[in-house]
């Protein structure tokens, strides 16, 4: 038999763990209600105190709750605490609704197909573009033409709607799709509608400063929370061919002065442990990735979330190849974690280049030797008078 290149990690970091940290949390469901009772204190302040300076700060307020809510349905969804899919799905649904992420398709979506086939090229359905989609897709390569400050305004603007995109786009994904049978659509469709229904209806029902700053804008507040994290926790990672969790994933951490929002976000940004055992309480990873790290030093990776961020900024979102992310238009080249990701290679000339600033800099030289030859004309007449 072969030997395996990418070792058993789950089996290793299990047998190397106190079996207690396995065990099911239930204390992260507080959340719950305390989240509902922020978004309901803000709406009644909408209604009640709709000042210039109180909507921004209630607007944010529940944006962040309703990321939240998203971080505690992502984690109830896996199973780790509720066992019984009826129960799951009623949660995950309630935690969801304002995103309108329907528990189906979030299993089917992220448990299914993501978690069993993460960075797997053309399988996992949250894997950044390849230089085959950026052939085929006319809005991509516009974007590659544009100054890069341009197109990274354009790209990180899109974290306001980036996760309702992607949402859409795999309902749409399954209800095309030859294999989902008649009753998966209805319940696509039926989860979605119900979700959003139940919050327009709440929030337009309040009048119209409710719909916009209680439910539309702090929905574009909860996508900019949690892409921030989904962006960092895969975006900078290569892709693969098998599965391999320390290769395809990066943890992230808050700055200190934010680290009390660990708690409340689900330590979604320790993606490593979280990749690694899916149905392990949240509140126990970090306390796995320091036996990750002390186990496999190499090929853990964990960065804070601001130079995660940083980093995305100044790489490029298309492969090349599995390793290597590249501006198709400039040339420019970046590698992935563990393949070189801070040398960023400088943008390769091409031979037009190259002709077109010969051909500038024997016009400047032209430019300069006429306007000595001027000097000296004038100075030759100066001298005969």
């Amino acid at each position: 038999m072969a030997e395996r290149l990418i070792p058993n990690y789950r089996r290793e970091i299990r047998k190397a763990l106190p079996a207690e940290l396995f065990k099911p949390e239930y204390g992260s469901f507080l959340w719950l209600p305390f989240h509902l009772t922020v978004i309901g204190l803000c709406l009644w302040g909408i209604v009640a105190y709709p000042r210039w300076f109180t909507l921004p700060i209630f607007t944010l307020m529940i944006g962040h709750s309703f990321g939240c809510l998203g971080f505690l349905a992502h984690d109830s969804a896996h199973g780790g605490a509720v066992k019984a899919i009826w129960l799951r799905d009623i949660i995950a649904g309630v935690c969801f609704s304002p995103m309108g992420i329907g528990p189906y398709l979030w299993r089917r979506w992220h448990n299914a197909e993501h978690h069993n086939n993460t960075q797997i090229e053309g399988v996992d359905p949250d894997h950044l573009f390849t230089i085959e989609d950026y052939q085929k897709n006319p809005v991509l390569r516009w974007l590659y033409r544009i100054p890069p400050l341009m197109r990274n305004l354009i790209v990180f603007g899109s974290f306001t709607f980036r996760m309702t995109q992607q949402t859409w786009r795999m309902m749409i994904t399954y209800l095309r799709s030859p294999k989902s049978t008649a009753m998966n659509k209805f319940t696509i469709l039926f989860q979605w509608f119900l979700q959003t229904g139940f919050w327009v209806a709440l929030t337009a029902s309040l009048g119209v400063n409710a719909l916009i700053f209680g439910y539309i804008i702090p929905v574009l507040i909860a996508n900019v929370v949690v892409i921030s994290y989904i962006a960092t926790n895969h975006f900078l990672n290569p892709l693969a061919d098998e599965s391999d969790v320390l290769g395809t994933s990066l943890s992230v951490t808050l700055p200190k002065w934010l680290g009390w929002l660990d708690a409340m976000h689900m330590r979604f940004g320790a993606h490593v442990a979280h990749h690694l055992f899916p149905q392990a309480s949240p509140m126990q990873s970090r306390k796995i990735e320091e036996k990750v790290a002390e186990m496999y030093p190499d090929r853990f990776h964990q960065m804070p979330i601001h130079l995660a961020l940083k980093k995305l900024w100044d790489t490029p979102w298309v492969y090349e190849d599995h390793h290597t992310l590249i501006d198709p238009n400039r040339g420019v080249r970046a590698g992935t974690l563990g393949y070189g990701l801070d040398n960023p290679t400088k943008p390769r000339r091409t031979a037009n280049r190259e002709v077109k600033d010969r051909a500038k800099a024997i016009r400047k030289q032209n430019r300069r030797m006429k306007r000595d030859a001027r000097r000296q004309a004038k100075l030759k007449q100066t001298v005969s008078k």
